[in-house]
C-alpha cells in the first residue's frame, strides 16, 4: 500500500519515489544522477554518497561536503547525468 505524504505541491506517493531512488543507487553500474529537491538540484555521483533513514528520510553529502537531509517526498524530479557531464561535484 502506498505511503502518501502531503507536499507543498499537492499529494505525492513517497513509496515511489523511494524506489525510483534505490534502483538509481542500486544500479550496476551505477549511473551518477541528480535530485531536485525545494528548487535545488543535488548532484549524486556516488551511492556512497546517499543514507537512507526510516525509509523515509535521505541524506546526501555532496562534492562540496555538505550535507543536504529532506524527506524523500520532497524528491520533484530524480535524472541520470549525461556520462560526459562536466558539472562540478
Amino acid at each position: 500500500m502506498p505511503v502518501l505524504a502531503s507536499a507543498a505541491g499537492g499529494i505525492r506517493l513517497s513509496w515511489m519515489k523511494l524506489s525510483n531512488l534505490r534502483a538509481a543507487l542500486n544500479a550496476r553500474p551505477f549511473r551518477p544522477f541528480e535530485l531536485r529537491v525545494d528548487e535545488e538540484t543535488i548532484p549524486v555521483r556516488h551511492p556512497e554518497q546517499v543514507f537512507l533513514a526510516e525509509q523515509k528520510t535521505t541524506a546526501i553529502i555532496d562534492g562540496g561536503n555538505r550535507i543536504h537531509i529532506f524527506d524523500v517526498a520532497a524528491i520533484s524530479k530524480l535524472a541520470l547525468l549525461r556520462r560526459n557531464s562536466s558539472k562540478g561535484a
